[in-house]
């Protein structure tokens, strides 16, 4: 009898534990209340003091993303020095492939202060690389077309610390359970895909003026 009462109550106290790990997580994802690393300088718009701060986690091979990533540009452009746009990566590689070898790129595009302009090109020509079924030249043929040392370039793609770099917005992206690209947080209110991002631009007229 007594070993019973022990297993029905170690019963609830499992329940118990498991219904408040959820309650939690439910909790934190919507009050989006977890700590955000910083963004590297080379992948970051704008003012750091602006009012208004973009997150954006993307992947390079998504279509959603490029869409995306023209509205960004647009926002910045609208809000001229009043809007920080933190770039994250978060290639999704069940279906995209070279998603993750984009980011590394991107970043050692970035080193020679260029990632905007590779991340433009990438998102630009998604057709041409996106799917290829072998390693796509693309990736290089953009770094020469931006006229980057080559040799720094290859060097900073082969140095794992790079790889290390994206590997770790992978793993603050999967902390903050995202599950869709693109995810934007605004002022770390979360925003998924474009038509939420734009719901939130309409409340940038608000936030400019407090």
């Amino acid at each position: 009898m007594v070993i019973k009462r022990r297993t029905i109550r170690g019963v609830f106290i499992g329940a118990g534990l498991i219904f408040l790990s959820t309650l939690i997580t439910l909790l934190v994802r919507h009050l989006d209340i977890l700590p955000h690393r910083a963004a590297p300088e080379f992948r970051t718009l704008g003012d750091k003091n602006a009012k208004i701060h973009i997150e954006e986690f993307t992947d390079f091979a998504c279509p959603a993303c490029a869409g995306a990533h023209e509205i960004i540009h647009k926002l910045f452009k609208a809000f001229d020095g009043e809007i920080m746009v933190s770039f994250k990566h978060n290639p999704l590689l069940s279906l995209h492939q070279w998603s993750l070898r984009a980011a590394v790129y991107a970043d050692c595009a970035g080193e020679q202060e260029k990632f905007w302009e590779y991340a433009d090109l990438l998102f630009e020509n998604q057709a041409n690389w996106g799917y290829a079924e072998k390693m796509p030249k693309e990736l290089k043929i953009y770094a020469e077309k931006l006229n980057l040392d080559m040799n720094k370039f290859d060097a900073c793609a082969n140095n794992p610390e790079t790889l290390k770099t994206v590997k770790t917005d992978m793993a603050e992206g999967k902390m903050l359970e995202i599950s869709a690209t693109p995810t934007f947080f605004v002022n770390k209110k979360r925003a998924v895909g474009s038509h939420q991002l734009i719901d939130n631009a309409r409340k940038f007229e608000y936030l400019r003026k407090k």
